[in-house]
């Protein structure tokens, strides 16, 4: 090769990014498998600028017709790791000018159940000592297209109003519910990790 070349491609590999790739499955266990899917997330982070990340999410019902949309919400892990003398607090990027910590995302039926969100480090999440950051799903709603909603537990208790994962339940408009199942979720299970 070619001097020029080489340089060239130092160059250009120097702008790619960084993609981690999670891919989920979610299935009810004691009933039809209309409720299942497959949840995808796909990150990417800028290697060069290292201050640019964006987030691709997916869920790929198996019945495409019977969900209007998700609602899911992950949160941020406050230190990377519990065990260690790290007594600081990761702050995380902020995601499309909101606060960091909590990201809620919708996947409507119209956008194919997929959206993307950017997000940046800013200058507080570059020095906060943290070189990972783990967000794990909280939150985790199917609103079906005859408005009930299922509402599959991933990792709270909901107050200790409702089940925790493994379970699933059903809420009728009046929010009652009208039946209770188990999932092959188990708790903080569906995740992703961001690293600096």
């Amino acid at each position: 090769m070619k001097p020029i070349t080489i340089i060239l491609l130092i160059f250009v590999f120097s702008f790619c990014s960084i993609l981690q790739n999670y891919n989920y499955e979610f299935n009810i266990e004691d009933e039809i498998n209309i409720y299942d899917g497959r949840l995808s997330i796909n990150t990417t982070a800028s290697s060069f600028f290292n201050d640019s990340i964006n987030l691709n999410i997916q869920i790929f019902p198996n019945s495409f017709d019977e969900i209007n949309y998700y609602v899911l919400t992950f949160d941020m892990k406050f230190r990377e790791d519990y065990e260690s003398d790290f007594d600081g607090v990761c702050i995380g990027p902020t995601w499309e000018m909101n606060k960091p910590g909590e990201l809620k995302i919708i996947l409507s039926k119209e956008n194919n159940f997929k959206s993307k969100i950017d997000g940046k480090l800013q200058e507080e999440s570059l020095r906060d000592g943290c070189n990972n950051y783990i967000y794990y799903l909280r939150y985790f709603e199917a609103v079906l297209s005859n408005d009930k909603k299922i509402l599959y537990g991933v990792a709270t208790d909901y107050a200790e109003l409702y089940p925790d994962a493994p379970y699933y339940w059903m809420l009728n408009k009046n929010n009652e519910i009208e039946k209770i199942g188990t999932t092959n979720i188990k708790k903080y299970s569906l995740n992703f990790e961001l690293s600096k």
